[in-house]
């Protein structure tokens, strides 16, 4: 990736001594969260940025896309981060304080069905208000694919009318008159909004990070109601009708199979896919990207012995149907090869 001509110390000299700032990183699926998030890690400077992610599914895909953060990236517990709000997040940022070596700033990356509402409370309306400082909540929006009734989805309006600003991603994918209507769109449901345009999530670091945007006067009757009842914050999913299928596979797929159920097979519920692919043709690891009707292969090395590892998010998924014709695609094991992995595992 192309790095940002600017130099981060120099635009952000210094960040508050205490209340770790935080930075939300949302938006629905495929918007480009990641993506994003790549980009802020790669031009972090001398800045230290601790990372959670949290994914809907039950393999760490995104844990494999990020690059290298060494030690500052903690996963939080899969499933939507805003329908699991207990303990586990307040740990995982009593985790990243407690780090011997200081921590700059915290990022956080939600699931793309998120509803960063119970997120923001957690840190206003917790022990957390004391220990951080919620710095900014930020929408990524699919320029392309985004429209008003954006797969009929509570959490994707939620996503805007809680965020502090909008990056309106993929513009080289839209034409003028869409990015104009979803402007409008925007500030329809939030006026004043602060609106980016960007390809490939490049955006300058000063303007999103340390920007002091969220107001934390704007959610006290929230606060109240999340302190005496947290569960009525988590029931989007269900409302949304969204589930998942996870995919692995210790034999490679053939890429002839793989494409005919990409372009016959695959259901038009299915909204996100992503994951790790082995085929057989090819020696290279390949990262598989789904985001509605467009989807993108990019191979590099294998770092790691190989597999097949897939994610696929949508609503009312027939998890059996959809793995049966994974399983077609995978290459077919003869009989030698079977009984020569019975003994090997025997």
């Amino acid at each position: 990736m192309t790095r940002l001509n600017f130099t981060l110390s120099d635009a952000l000299p210094s960040l508050p001594k205490s209340g770790m700032p935080v930075t939300i990183i949302t938006g629905f699926l495929g918007s480009g969260k990641t993506t994003l998030l790549n980009q802020i890690l790669q031009n972090k400077d001398n800045l230290k940025i601790a990372v959670l992610v949290n994914e809907f599914g039950d393999i760490n895909i995104d844990e494999q896309l990020l690059i290298s953060v060494d030690s500052d990236m903690i996963e939080l517990d899969n499933g939507c981060i805003c329908c699991t709000i207990n303990d586990g997040l307040v740990n995982a940022v009593y985790r990243v304080l407690e780090r011997e070596e200081k921590v700059d700033y915290l990022v956080i990356e939600t699931t793309g069905l998120a509803d960063p509402l119970p997120i923001i409370l957690t840190f206003l309306g917790t022990e957390l208000k004391f220990l951080t400082r919620l710095d900014a909540v930020i929408t990524v929006v699919d320029a392309a694919a985004f429209d008003t009734e954006h797969f009929d989805s509570d959490a994707a309006l939620s996503q805007i009318r809680y965020g502090d600003m909008v990056i309106l991603n993929k513009i080289d994918l839209a034409t003028e008159d869409k990015i104009n209507e979803l402007k409008a769109f925007v500030e329809d449901i939030k006026p004043g909004f602060r609106i980016l345009e960007s390809k490939y999530g490049r955006v300058p670091l000063p303007l999103i990070l340390d920007i002091g945007l969220t107001q934390t006067d704007n959610y006290q009757v929230e606060i109240s109601e999340f302190r005496r009842n947290k569960s009525a914050f988590n029931n989007h999913l269900e409302n949304d009708g969204f589930n998942f299928i996870s995919f692995e596979s210790d034999r490679p797929f053939e890429i002839e199979k793989f494409e005919h159920f990409l372009s016959e097979q695959l259901p038009n519920n299915i909204f996100r896919a992503k994951g790790i692919l082995w085929f057989q043709e090819s020696p290279s690891r390949h990262i598989f990207q789904l985001s509605g009707p467009r989807y993108d292969l990019q191979a590099d090395d294998w770092t790691s012995q190989p597999k097949n590892e897939l994610v696929f998010i949508g609503r009312n998924l027939d998890k059996s149907l959809i793995q049966k014709q994974l399983d077609e695609c995978l290459v077919k094991l003869d009989i030698h090869h079977r009984f020569s992995l019975s003994n090997l595992f025997s």
